[in-house]
């Protein structure tokens, strides 16, 4: 299918200004939509959305009001994640060699996050041009805006909703990933031998629930910034329980590397970086995106040290003892305490902001709103509660933390961080791309493809063993 080409910036502007003040109430639910899309709590567009009203040219001729500073932490905050709790588990199943991956999915992830941009900027800006030259160009014309855009201009719209449901599955498997996470903590901070597991699930179930049914949920976007301070935090204690806890001596039940079992790693390992369906919507916010790519490097240069000293702390520290999310492993006392506490506020903050995308979809096709007075916001209420309920449900069925975000990660994340993004660049670029170019976009699509299904079937295997 051809792809869409970008609308003049001129065109857009005489769109917006017929539209006036719906056009900025339009813009300001998309920000929470986008917000929700990645999970993370933090604000993509909201200084462009603010600028609407107005339509000054400054604004008219920017693409978007994010600074890099500001595009920077967003990034951070989408990848520090819940993936960085298992790296420890990672390198159990792995060994040391489960670096190895984590530093080549790092380096090829960043790369294909970097292809989004150019897949963006399609019939806007020459392939190979300057920083100079794109700038001059997106300022006369807007790129796409979205991952499912590109999806669209590549495949068309089976692309589109392949792009679409690949999300949504990814965003209800993140959700699970949320409840079990929260129930562990919840335990290792009320548990007692009086209390059942399912006691907390119920408590996490009766806590995410009630926030899906605001109306807005702007206010629970700037409480999910906490993510940042959460992750860093994790690194912190997880590192002086290394050096001061352990003295710094490596355990002696770490090994070098596990073959058998290194497929399981690559989803696990997947899941640190899974970015990528939020990384053209900061992209599009940005005042420059031109300056993107290097966000994006700066971006993946933090993640990387703090998933390193996750990882490598955690593992020389427990060795073949790493448990599933590296708090669970810290000695009972303040430490874990302080941990746990710190755990505790990502899922709670992100659970319904990550619903959310999936929620509005069931909504539209149900033909109901969960808008404040609407007269059928009960039964998106209802509707938001049940998918709540699934998600749980699914929690429950699956024995593992870990096993389960392998599974989610060498599916899901592979597909969407790895395959997807080469498959749409030498679709919307072929005729441009050198042999080298194509051959390494094409290798990525073949190893990524592997590695998902090798991924897939050995968590999924591991899942049937720990259920057996």
């Amino acid at each position: 299918a051809p792809s869409r080409r970008a609308a003049p910036r001129s065109a857009t502007r005489a769109k917006a200004a017929a539209a006036g003040a719906a056009a900025a109430s339009a813009a300001k639910q998309a920000t929470v939509e986008n917000v929700g899309a990645s999970g993370t709590g933090v604000r993509i567009d909201a200084l462009a959305v603010d600028a609407l009203p107005a339509l000054d040219d400054a604004a008219a001729d920017s693409p978007g009001g994010v600074t890099f500073a500001e595009a920077l932490f967003n990034s951070v905050n989408i990848l520090m994640g819940v993936g960085l709790l298992s790296v420890p588990f990672a390198l159990k199943e792995g060994g040391w060699a489960a670096l190895g991956v984590l530093l080549a999915l790092g380096a090829t992830t960043n790369y294909t996050g970097k292809l989004l941009m150019r897949c963006q900027e399609v019939n806007v800006v020459p392939l190979g041009a300057s920083k100079a030259e794109r700038r001059e160009a997106l300022r006369v014309t807007t790129p796409l805006q979205t991952y499912e855009d590109i999806g669209e201009a590549a495949f068309g719209a089976r692309g589109r909703q392949f792009i679409q449901w690949v999300l949504y599955t990814e965003l209800v498997g993140t959700c699970s990933l949320f409840y079990i996470l929260e129930a562990d903590h919840l335990e290792l901070l009320f548990g007692s031998p009086v209390i059942a597991r399912e006691v907390f699930t119920a408590v996490s179930f009766l806590l995410f629930t009630p926030t899906l049914w605001l109306s807005d949920l702007s206010g629970l976007a700037y409480v999910g910034l906490a993510g940042v301070v959460s992750s860093l935090g994790v690194a912190g204690l997880t590192t002086y329980d290394f050096v001061v806890g352990h003295g710094a001596q490596v355990a002696e039940t770490t090994a070098a590397a596990h073959i058998a079992a290194l497929p399981v790693t690559f989803g696990m390992i997947a899941f640190v970086f899974a970015g990528h369906a939020v990384f053209p919507s900061i992209y599009s916010s940005m005042e420059q995106p031109e300056e993107y790519d290097e966000v994006l490097d700066l971006t993946y240069v933090i993640v990387g040290v703090v998933s390193l000293l996750i990882g490598g702390c955690g593992y020389a520290a427990y060795g073949a003892g790493s448990l599933e999310e590296v708090t669970l492993n810290l000695p009972a006392g303040p430490l874990a305490a302080a941990a746990a506490s710190l755990v505790l506020v990502n899922p709670f903050a992100k659970f319904a902001l990550t619903l959310d995308p999936v929620s509005k979809q069931v909504e539209k096709v149900l033909d109901i709103s969960n808008r404040a007075g609407s007269p059928t916001k009960p039964l998106a209420v209802a509707t938001r509660t049940s998918l709540s309920m699934a998600c749980l449900v699914l929690a429950t069925s699956v024995p593992s933390f870990s096993y389960c975000m392998s599974v989610c990660g060498s599916f899901l994340t592979m597909t969407v961080s790895l395959i997807f993004p080469s498959l749409c660049y030498v679709k919307l670029y072929d005729k441009q791309l050198g042999a080298p170019e194509r051959a390494l976009n094409w290798g990525i699509v073949a190893v990524g493809g592997a590695a998902s299904v090798f991924g897939t079937w050995s968590a999924l295997q591991a899942i049937a063993d720990a259920t057996a």
